[in-house]
Parts: C-alpha cells; structure tokens; sequence
C-alpha cells in the first residue's frame, strides 16, 4: 500500500518530523480543537450558531427578526444562578448589522433580551385563532 493510501484510510497524515510524545496533531500544528469558532477563547468567548428562541423587533432598523432565525453569536459565560451558568449570545442583525445581546434566565427558563432588540408580544383571542377553549380544572 502507498503512503497515499495509508494516509487516506485514516483521513490523517503525520509528518515524519511528528512524535506522538509531543502531543496531539492540533497540539504540532498550534491549532484548536474547534479552528475559528475558538479565536478567541483566551477571553472566554466561543463562537456559536444560535437559533431565536421567539420573534423579536431589531432595535436598528424595527424590521420583525422571526423565531428560528440562524446566527452566528458569541458566547460568553457572565455569571451564575446557583450552580447553574448565566450565558450571554451576542449577535449581528442581518437586516443592519446592529448589535443583539441575549441572556439565559435559569430562574425563570427563559432568554431574556439585554440590549439591541424588543421581544415582539403576540396576544390572541380564542375565537381570532379558531382554537378551543380548554375549561380551568377547579377540582385540583
């Protein structure tokens, strides 16, 4: 077998001046794990792909953000509940670029909007929405 095809049957090639002693290939090449999504790990801030979790209202330029909206967010641990990790996703709009910060709300399970956006509030009637009306159980 050619040193080609060895190299393809593993998907890894290892130069001969590589000594397993020395550590991983990542560890050889001065490479992360993670690639670019870790440039800036030394301040503790991961690139991310972050989905909206509700519809919000962009503060730049007041055009709708919907919810599953893919961007790419930073992410960055900025405090505790407990044991539990406080992260804040900070993100670019799509429509203008403007900035979005999120935060986790372990207390209340939820995100909660610090800066850049509005979370768009939806009330609906039950007969709007032609949906049932399902009756409050009192005997609990």
């Amino acid at each position: 077998m050619s040193s080609l095809a060895a190299a393809r049957a593993d998907n890894f090639y290892y130069p001969p001046e590589w000594d397993p002693s020395q550590g991983s290939l990542n560890k050889f090449h001065g490479q992360h794990a993670l690639r670019e999504r870790a440039r800036k790990i030394d301040q503790g801030i991961l690139i991310i792909r972050f989905e909206m979790p509700f519809n919000i209202w962009c503060g730049g330029c007041n055009s709708m953000i919907a919810k599953g909206v893919r961007f790419n967010a930073e992410k960055k641990q900025v405090g505790n509940y407990y044991s539990t990790k406080i992260w804040s996703f900070t993100m670019k709009s799509a429509c203008c670029k403007h900035e979005i910060v999120i935060q986790t709300d372990p207390k209340n399970c939820e995100y909660v909007i610090i800066s850049g956006a509005q979370r768009k509030t939806e009330v609906f009637d039950v007969e709007d929405a032609e949906t049932l009306e399902l009756p409050a159980d009192e005997g609990m």
